[in-house]
């Protein structure tokens, strides 16, 4: 067998025992494509079972990859979750908008005789769309606390804290209330966003 033979061999055999490998068996050629893209100048300087668990890493970075790119998972609180997850929502969002593209950048920061991908830390179109979303669901939250309690103004306190980012010693000036009424009807209104959530 030739070297390029048995790292595509070797590749073939990490993303098959991928656990997300699962259920996406149609896209093997191209997590194998780009785990290989990923990995290919490492692969020519070094022995494959010297740097198996290395390569079992990229491999995972690149299976990833290719989900985002098909729209397959998304990045939520930190983790990925298939987009086949419904999600339950008490309080509908007004529009919803699907990332169209998606771009994962990496930088390469060298470690010893390794180099190492590293994801963009500036946000992806894909998650600000999901924090966009997810703001609008909490509006949408205060926006019924404040149909229920209009007296207690959830949506200016809200606004002002966390749109303008006024502190509540200035909130309690602008909407002359006390300062503790203020800290009352965060917590309020945190606590109906987290019922809902």
């Amino acid at each position: 067998m030739d070297t390029l033979e048995k790292q595509r061999s070797f590749i073939e055999k990490l993303v098959k025992s991928n656990n997300k490998f699962k259920g996406n068996e149609d896209l093997l050629e191209d997590f194998c494509s780009e785990a290989y893209k990923r990995s290919h100048s490492l692969l020519e300087n070094s022995n494959i079972e010297e740097i198996g668990s290395y390569l079992s890493k990229v491999t995972n970075t690149a299976i990833l990859t290719v989900l985002k790119e098909n729209g397959r998972v998304r990045r939520r609180n930190d983790k990925y979750v298939s987009t086949k997850e419904i999600l339950m929502n008490p309080v509908p969002a007004k529009t919803e908008t699907e990332a169209t593209e998606t771009s994962s950048k990496t930088v390469a920061v060298t470690g010893g005789s390794f180099v190492y991908e590293i994801a963009d830390p500036r946000d992806s179109f894909e998650e600000k769309i999901v924090r966009k979303d997810l703001l609008q669901k909490i509006v949408d939250i205060v926006l019924v606390a404040q149909k229920n309690h209009p007296t207690k103004e959830f949506l200016k306190i809200f606004y002002l804290r966390y749109v303008k980012e006024m502190k509540q010693r200035e909130i309690s000036q602008f909407m002359n209330i006390s300062q503790s009424e203020v800290s009352k009807r965060l917590i309020e209104i945190s606590q109906i966003v987290k019922t809902h959530f």
